[in-house]
């Protein structure tokens, strides 16, 4: 699959999240999870619909994608003004959702399990692989953080509907 992202048939962060993974050589790794009353399907809708990413998080800006979540399909974002580009990988509704995304100089890969509670309820684990090797690098600690905003983020958006 060519990509977008460079000249490279597949870059390593394409056939990480192609292959339902986080990059184990990353310099920056991190992961957390959230226990949400809202149905897998429900909590992994929110994920996948990248157009409704502002509702999550205010600093997630200029979504644009050029289809709905499939395997290959690119969208395009911003986070605290900076513009990235994504793709994803495996996309298995209600339970499994990667993608890789890039800018100049930062690369990472997105991993998202969304698992059923007996409650009816889901438990939602985030991993996320980093490596900046060409822009200011945050810690694992920081990556943590954010992880746990977007959680809490998407927990919001899942319980509202």
């Amino acid at each position: 699959m060519a990509s977008e992202f460079s000249d490279d048939p597949a870059p390593l962060h394409e056939r990480h999240a192609f292959e339902g993974r986080v990059d184990p050589d990353a310099p920056v790794q991190a992961d957390g999870e959230i226990l949400i009353s809202a149905s897998p399907a429900r909590v992994w809708s929110v994920i996948a619909d990248v157009e409704r990413w502002p509702a999550i998080r205010s600093d997630i800006q200029d979504v644009a994608s050029k289809g709905p979540a499939a395997p290959g399909v690119v969208f395009r974002w911003s986070a605290g003004g900076i513009p990235v580009a994504s793709r994803f990988g495996i996309v298995e509704p209600g339970k499994l959702l990667t993608y890789s995304t890039t800018t100049p100089g930062l690369v990472m890969v997105h991993r998202y399990d969304v698992e059923p509670r007996d409650d009816g309820g889901s438990r939602l684990v985030l991993r996320e692989s980093m490596d900046a090797p060409a822009a200011p690098q945050i810690g694992n600690a920081e990556l943590r953080e954010r992880i746990a905003s977007w959680l809490a983020g998407i927990k919001a958006v899942a319980e509202q509907g």
